[in-house]
């Protein structure tokens, strides 16, 4: 049986959770497993692999299931483009999936004149954990050419380079599975060049919120309690207090909001398990029951329908998923960057009127 929930009460219910105070206990053992490792990532890389032969289209199933993760990488390298002010001749992918990254780059020439591909990068180093990922990456050289690292993993530390090897270091939606974040972001500080760039997409804190609040009521109701099902992420915050305390200088972020339909719930957790974003945390719980993902699936329709429904075709009705997704951009410290003047040395206040003279 699955029970239909009002939108009044499912909102009461969230409010009702979102104040539980859990016990001392509970949260200091919280703490300990959260500074330990947050992520399985023998797990994540097994779920990579199971989900690579499934990513490519097929005469069966013509669905390119990286469009997701191809329309970030492309965004992400737009920003390269923007923020460059030297071409960033060798570069590196942490964290290269099946490629879209190089694909990004591989667009069309620099603007630069010098070749290369976009934001002139001539030669791209590929880190993938996944060995399946890694066989899809179509490395087909126009503009900038590649090299994937053997048995190489985003996640290991430290990273297998030199100091000062890299003009840039990209990472596009593959931080977020990795468990010691600010340790990786003080590797990549070490392995850039003097005034070189870090680019990163992470997916925040209010990614997947339709899917999240759809299995919490639904577990609370079927099982009286909650469990992790989806994240945890990183909070925008967070991001540049991280690339902060890694040692990067003049740190921008900025945030986009993506919004994708789908036809119901069933299929969206489908398409995430065949991008290989399926949850691997240390603190998930064993395999869900069929009841609560109906009863999920019932919740999500109700609450979250897709804007574009037609009132005359329910049968059509969609639901839509959000993905909050977090840039940043950092440099290495370097002589030629800007620096604040010395504290005291204003010769204004703030509030009074400043007279220019315009000669």
């Amino acid at each position: 049986m699955i029970t239909h929930f009002s939108r009044s009460s499912c909102l009461s219910l969230l409010r009702s959770l979102k104040s539980t105070k859990f016990s001392s206990s509970q949260t200091s053992s919280s703490r300990r497993m959260l500074s330990s490792s947050v992520f399985d990532r023998p797990f994540k890389i097994a779920q990579k692999n199971a989900s690579s032969h499934l990513l490519s289209k097929s005469d069966s199933d013509p669905i390119d299931y990286s469009y997701f993760n191809t329309e970030i990488a492309t965004r992400l390298i737009e920003r390269l483009e923007d923020v460059r002010s030297r071409d960033f001749t060798l570069a590196l992918d942490l964290g290269s999936k099946t490629g879209e990254v190089l694909m990004a780059i591989n667009r069309e020439e620099s603007l630069s004149g010098n070749g290369g591909g976009i934001g002139g990068v001539r030669k791209l180093v590929m880190v993938e954990g996944s060995k399946g990922m890694r066989s899809l990456v179509n490395s087909e050289e126009e503009f900038c050419s590649s090299y994937t690292v053997p048995d190489g993993d985003e996640a290991m530390l430290p990273l297998p380079f030199p100091d000062d090897s890299f003009d840039c270091v990209v990472s596009s939606m593959s931080l977020h599975w990795i468990s010691d974040l600010p340790s990786t972001l003080t590797e990549i500080n070490r392995i850039l060049k003097p005034d070189g760039a870090i680019l990163l997409a992470i997916p925040g804190g209010e990614t997947l919120p339709e899917l999240r609040s759809s299995l919490l009521l639904a577990e609370t109701e079927r099982d009286g309690g909650v469990s992790l099902r989806c994240g945890p992420y990183v909070d925008v915050p967070d991001v540049g207090r991280l690339l902060q305390g890694a040692g990067f200088r003049l740190n921008t972020v900025d945030v986009d909001s993506v919004a994708v339909s789908y036809p119901n719930m069933m299929v969206l957790m489908e398409h995430l398990q065949r991008m290989g974003e399926n949850n691997a945390s240390t603190a998930r719980r064993g395999t869900a029951s069929k009841d609560l993902f109906l009863s999920a699936a019932a919740i999500y329709s109700s609450m979250f329908p897709s804007e574009f429904n037609d009132d005359s075709n329910p049968s059509e009705d969609e639901i839509i998923a959000t993905v909050q997704v977090i840039y940043g951009i950092g440099w290495k410290k370097h002589d030629s960057q800007q620096k604040p003047d010395e504290r005291g040395t204003a010769s204004a206040k703030i509030g009074e009127d400043i007279v220019i003279d315009q000669g």
